[in-house]
């Protein structure tokens, strides 16, 4: 990384954010106080400099009532009055300045006094406190003079500048303990991210057991890790249906292999025209049955991402069923059983090509399982739910605590019995109907044997 990046990366972190925040905010509040002190500070000096020219405007009218003269009553009001070298100037009633001592401020940097029965300055007032000005107050005396006092500010100026040293000091150390309290607080609250991140970190296909601690109380962090948690139980049973899928796909796929293997061997070894011919049919029959089992598990999985484009057109389910049961009778027929056909559905918009894969599945398992019972009836019927398809046998039937795994790939509940693809039809079926928005479930027929029930959302219903 350059090294010009890692200052604004450093910045992007959510950590040093938080640091950042946290400590801004503490030192934001500690300004804010200080601020206020020292305003009131120097509100308080303001107040004890009018207090004290106060008390030498009362010394100059006392003695301005003694005939004093007007050497002593400079010198008088000049020592009454504290900070520095004081200001005093003496007016006759003519307006004629009569004597003074002192260098006099300059108007911009003259304060007027606030008596002591005037309204408060206020925190606002701090602006006037600078070293360099004066409080100046006017006295009226006997015989129309005028007495003027300039009292400098540079001692109470002093003060509450030392109040403001210590304040920038206080609030200096706290902002470093606040950054301090930042940084500790945040480690402490990203601690469980930090477990979390390296417990993670030695997750894999093999190591898929680990669970991030969780405190039951509710913060985000703790409903990340429960959240975290529940993407890990998924994705460990995701992989744990992974590798049994693989093992029934290697299992299914190796018995057709060897079947093709054994008898290749054979007619190669012993066989004559007429062997090699029975044998390549023999062959020419497995290949189809891989290739029917790599084809629907591609379609399964494609359904199962939804990959699959759907072609909804209007469909007369009347008539489709009725086509469908024309063409399944025959092989029924062969197989002893009559396949009976009620149904009162209407119309619906959906892909047929898809409801064609779902009922072939239904009526290939109901001929090969359902068949000996000598009855097969399928009916279909529109209610208030959208559209019910229904397929019942008078069979063995399927006992309850089965009826699930049946949807499961390549489970096979009767071995000796294979179907057209390798025990993919049932599961196919479900992921098929789940697609346009149903679902398929079995229950008791009341013939006896299985009924599987086929219904179809209410939206796609007319």
């Amino acid at each position: 990384m350059p090294r010009a990046e890692r200052p604004r990366r450093f910045l992007r972190r959510t950590d040093t954010r938080a640091v950042l925040a946290i400590t801004g905010a503490l030192v934001l509040v500690l300004t804010l106080q200080a601020s206020w002190l020292y305003l009131f500070a120097a509100e308080e000096a303001l107040e004890q400099a009018d207090h004290f020219l106060m008390q030498g405007r009362e010394l100059v009218l006392s003695l301005a009532e003694r005939e004093t003269s007007e050497e002593a009553l400079l010198e008088a009001a000049s020592a009454a009055l504290p900070g520095g070298k004081p200001a005093v100037r003496l007016w006759d009633a003519r307006g004629a300045l009569r004597a003074a001592e002192g260098h006099w401020p300059e108007p911009r940097r003259a304060v007027p006094t606030r008596p002591d029965d005037g309204p408060n300055r206020g925190l606002g007032s701090f602006w006037l406190l600078r070293s360099d000005a004066f409080l100046v107050d006017s006295i009226e005396l006997r015989g129309g003079r005028r007495l003027e006092l300039a009292m400098p500010l540079r001692r109470f100026a002093g003060e509450a500048a030392e109040i403001g040293s210590l304040l920038a000091l206080v609030v200096l150390l706290s902002s470093i303990a606040a950054f301090g309290a930042a940084h500790f607080a945040t480690l402490r609250a990203f601690a469980p991210l930090r477990e979390g991140t390296a417990l993670l970190g030695g997750v894999d296909a093999r190591h898929l057991a680990a669970r991030l601690p969780t405190r039951s109380t509710g913060d985000p962090v703790d409903r990340h890790a429960e959240t975290l948690n529940r993407v890990l139980v998924g994705i460990e049973a995701s992989f744990s249906r992974l590798r049994s899928f693989s093992s029934d796909v290697a299992h299914e796929l190796r018995t057709p292999l060897n079947r093709i293997r054994n008898v290749a061997d054979v007619a190669l070894a012993h066989g004559d025209a007429h062997e090699l011919t029975t044998a390549l049919e023999r062959i020419q029959g497995s290949i189809d049955e891989l290739g029917r089992m790599v084809d629907t598990l591609l379609l399964i999985a494609e359904v199962d991402d939804r990959r699959v484009p759907l072609k909804r057109e209007r469909l007369d389910v009347d008539a489709w069923l009725r086509h469908t049961a024309e063409v399944w009778a025959p092989a029924f027929e062969e197989h002893g059983a009559t396949l009976a056909l009620h149904t009162a559905a209407g119309t619906i918009e959906a892909d047929r090509a898809l409801l064609d894969r779902v009922l072939s599945n239904l009526l290939d398992n109901a001929l090969r399982h359902g068949a000996a019972g000598g009855r097969v009836e399928l009916a279909a019927r529109a209610d208030a739910q959208g559209l019910l398809i229904a397929l019942d046998d008078a069979g063995p039937g399927i006992p309850e605590d089965q009826r699930e795994r049946v949807f499961e790939r390549f489970v096979r509940l009767d071995r000796s019995r294979r179907g057209s693809a390798g025990g993919l039809g049932l599961a196919l079926a479900r992921s098929v109907a789940r697609l346009l928005g149903g679902d398929l479930v079995i229950r008791t027929s009341r013939l006896g044997g299985a009924r599987f029930e086929w219904r179809l959302a209410r939206t796609t219903a007319e």
